[in-house]
């Protein structure tokens, strides 16, 4: 296999689960990637400006973001944007307001509060959030959002936009809301547009619902051994778990590194 591109999730799989550090194996695999010559990208639910646990570790080379809402470059730079329309953002918010589900919404510039509710102060420390303003642009528009709540709260939000949305399960008590039919596949596409890079030659790490798309677009798709059940049954191969240095082990056992 010719691979010009290793693409990796980052909680619970880069990292040991969430809110969690980068593995020292998976910073080491990196490096060792892009000594090569191989491009190392980044895919996350988490917008390409927040994603605290890899600064100053791990430097990628492109970013696929809010699930593949937003493509960017190593400096940040957005290439690709994916944009909601007003009357659908105007309509989700007022469900939530009504049923009390937690949301905030991923834009370009930063991510914003729309329903605040108690649950949501964990989650957006660890996205660095400290306001829960909405944006300050009334015309802005976002391009991806997050629901806070439980599960049945998600199943409500799910049936109301089931024509327009996805609800996915991001682990824990947040679930990702995106748009009908963009996931990080979406992003492996542009990443194929703007460098060439075709699937064939990428491998994909992941671990949970949202990596699906991704890990089974790849030449090579690789689930966590912590990852959830449904990315092991459609992975092409199953590693180690994150903590005990799942990537590394996958990329020397292909002979990538």
């Amino acid at each position: 296999m010719d691979v010009k591109a290793v693409i990796l999730d980052v909680d619970s799989t880069l990292t040991a689960g969430i809110n969690k550090p980068v593995v020292d194996s998976a910073i080491e695999a990196c490096n060792l990637l892009q000594r090569k010559g191989i491009k190392v990208v980044i895919a996350s639910g988490r917008p390409h400006y927040g994603i605290p646990a890899i600064e100053g570790k791990i430097f990628p080379d492109y970013y696929i973001a809010c699930n593949g809402h937003i493509f960017a470059d190593k400096d940040l730079r957005v290439l690709d944007a994916k944009y909601l329309a007003g009357n659908l953002f105007a309509r989700i918010n007022d469900f939530c307001q009504k049923q009390h589900i937690g949301i905030f919404w991923k834009f370009v510039d930063g991510c914003y509060v729309y329903v605040y509710t108690e649950k949501m102060d964990q989650i957006l420390n660890s996205l660095k959030m400290n306001s829960v303003d909405k944006h300050p642009d009334e015309n802005a528009l976002p391009v991806a959002g997050a629901l806070v709540g439980t599960r049945e709260q998600m199943e409500m939000v799910r049936k109301e936009f089931e024509e327009e949305m996805d609800v996915i399960d991001g682990s824990y008590i947040l679930f990702d809301l995106d748009q009908k039919g963009i996931s990080k596949k979406t992003g492996m596409e542009m990443l194929e547009k703007l460098t060439g890079i075709k699937a064939r030659q990428c491998v994909a790490f992941g671990d949970s619902d949202n990596d699906l798309t991704m890990v089974e677009y790849a030449g090579l798709g690789i689930a966590m051994g912590n990852g959830y059940d449904t990315v092991k049954k459609i992975a092409d191969y199953v590693t180690d778990t994150a903590e005990n240095d799942g990537i590394i082990k996958a990329l020397r056992k292909f002979n990538i590194i």
